[in-house]
């Protein structure tokens, strides 16, 4: 997702997603950084995660992610 001016901007999303390569997409990754958001954890190193109970499938996404910045 991409953030601009307090809300989600789509638009941006796609606008770097068209300038993949080279000078411009530098520029575009500069001008509206990129974030990842996670919600769910479903398949994890060949695990089927989908019987588990939510709660324990949102501890290993939390734990997966404790040290990335």
């Amino acid at each position: 997702m991409v953030w601009e001016a307090s809300r989600l901007a789509f638009e941006r999303l796609q606008q770097r997603l068209a300038r993949r390569r080279g000078g411009g997409a530098l520029a575009a990754a500069q001008s509206w950084p990129a974030h990842l958001v996670v919600f769910e954890l479903l398949h994890l190193d060949g695990t089927d995660l989908t019987s588990w109970p939510y709660a324990r499938r949102r501890t290993v996404l939390q734990d997966l992610f404790t040290d990335v910045h």
